[in-house]
């Protein structure tokens, strides 16, 4: 064959070959295209869940006047993760007018993004800037707001209440309030310190009974103007029952005292 066909069918296949490239290039374009000027809108709930689903390192939780809780066990971070996720997703807004009576604050702290504030009161939640407070989830905020109170109404937190100085501490008999003595505030916050939490308390039948003696804390909080009472119900100096009348899940707190037995 002479030089010039050869140099002819070698230039052919080389435009074959740029031909048959730049068809399958052309074909690859266009079915894995990605297109650049679509904008697509974020629902608000889908930005909150997407918020939420990051890997949580820590809780921390204000209750107004008993001071921060930290929350770093990972499986209580974990339930805590997916009440958050349940309300944002199954939850939406609605008007609301009443002041919350009780109204804790806390910081969700993340590994891989920045630090997020939730509230929680009786009926409404609010996590970063999403807010949901519909009937349809009114009833797992109360769970989360009780679940969160009993994680904060500890032998620390209490016995530091009646220590603190700057709280009143008061023993109430036949509606007549009596300050303690410094040294009845002593013994009474000796008392909480070396009490141990209870859980099942169903056997106790003195819980029908007025309490032996009864005290109130009175919260030092810029929370409310009003004020904010914590109350100590002791039975028979064996166990202690405390609770705020400000929460209306009706949480309580039940201790044995020390010295006791049953």
């Amino acid at each position: 064959m002479p030089e010039d066909m050869k140099g002819l069918s070698w230039f052919r296949l080389i435009l074959l070959q740029v031909i048959v490239g730049s068809l399958l290039i052309g074909i690859c374009s266009y079915v894995f295209r990605t297109p650049v000027d679509v904008v697509h809108i974020v629902p608000p709930q889908q930005d909150s869940l997407d918020r939420v689903a990051g890997v949580p390192m820590r809780v921390d939780i204000t209750y107004p006047g008993l001071g921060t809780l930290s929350i770093e066990d990972p499986k209580e971070l974990l339930k805590l993760k997916s009440s958050f996720s349940g309300l944002l997703s199954a939850g939406t807004q609605r008007k609301q007018n009443q002041v919350p009576r009780l109204l804790l604050t806390g910081t969700m702290a993340y590994l891989d993004q920045e630090d997020i504030p939730f509230q929680v009161e009786t009926n409404a939640f609010r996590f970063g800037e999403s807010l949901v407070n519909s009937l349809n989830v009114s009833a797992n905020i109360r769970k989360l707001q009780s679940t969160l109170i009993d994680k904060i109404l500890t032998t620390g937190t209490i016995g530091s209440a009646v220590e603190n100085k700057k709280n009143e501490v008061f023993s109430l008999q036949q509606g007549v309030l009596t300050a303690l003595s410094q040294q009845e505030r002593q013994e009474l916050t000796s008392q909480i310190a070396a009490a141990a939490r209870i859980i099942d308390f169903s056997h106790f039948d003195d819980l029908q009974q007025p309490p032996d003696t009864h005290f109130v804390i009175q919260l030092t909080s810029d929370y409310r103007a009003k004020k904010h009472w914590i109350h100590l119900d002791r039975y028979d100096s064996a166990y202690i029952v405390v609770y705020d009348l400000l929460d209306e899940t009706n949480q309580r707190a039940y201790f044995k005292l020390n010295d006791t037995s049953y």
